[in-house]
């Protein structure tokens, strides 16, 4: 099973899920902005939109190269 990101719209406060895997791979380098803190930490941010109102906005998924929430 893909890892799915779980988030609130800051528009409708309505909740979406996202397949992690499809985000990286559809979304362009124009909104997405890698930042590595140490060599095994990093954030990921992206734009989507949202499922409910469908109106744009950014997420940001943080975690290490083993997939886990840091």
């Amino acid at each position: 099973m893909p890892p799915f990101v779980v988030t609130k719209c800051p528009n409708c406060k309505k909740s979406n899920r996202f397949d992690l895997a499809e985000l990286k791979k559809t979304d362009t380098m124009l909104f997405k902005k890698l930042t590595l803190h140490i060599a095994t930490e990093s954030e990921e941010e992206f734009s989507v939109t949202c499922q409910q109102c469908g109106r744009k906005f950014k997420v940001t998924v943080k975690g290490g190269q083993d997939g886990s929430e840091k």
